[in-house]
């Protein structure tokens, strides 16, 4: 009886350990698929939405607003870019040097090419599934 049930605890340690495991593993990948990175742009997935732009001068159709922040230095840096997935254009309207102070960007709309450095982001960011939103 005895080694019966130190067999079953042993079994029972082994599935705890893998399942441990495979637990830990599934959130580091998810955590690494939260936030992809195209040149030196690196974007929450989480944070993209469809909405209708509060930028003054912006059109009347819905475009996927993303929060981004560049590669290679701190964090903190974010944009705020909007992205009109039907033209493929792509713009930076906000951008905050300290995650907190918004200042005002260029909100010129760029044509993105499909061979250019952005072409990647816009593709990723037009395929994400999202929930629809109300237009704001």
């Amino acid at each position: 009886m005895n080694t019966t049930f130190a067999i079953h605890t042993k079994n029972l340690s082994y599935f705890l350990i893998a399942t441990l495991i495979f637990f830990s593993l599934n959130t580091l990948s998810a955590r690494a698929e939260k936030s992809r990175c195209f040149v030196d742009i690196c974007i929450d997935s989480s944070s993209v939405e469809l909405s209708k732009s509060d930028i003054p001068g912006a059109p009347s159709y819905p475009v996927r607003t993303i929060l981004g922040t560049q590669k290679f230095r701190n964090q903190k840096l974010l944009a705020q870019m909007e992205v009109y997935c039907q033209q493929r254009q792509f713009r930076t309207v906000r951008v905050s040097e300290d995650g907190e102070n918004w200042s005002n960007f260029d909100p010129r709309w760029t044509l993105v090419d499909r061979n250019s450095s952005l072409s990647r982001l816009v593709d990723y960011t037009c395929k994400l599934a999202i929930a629809e939103q109300e237009n704001k």
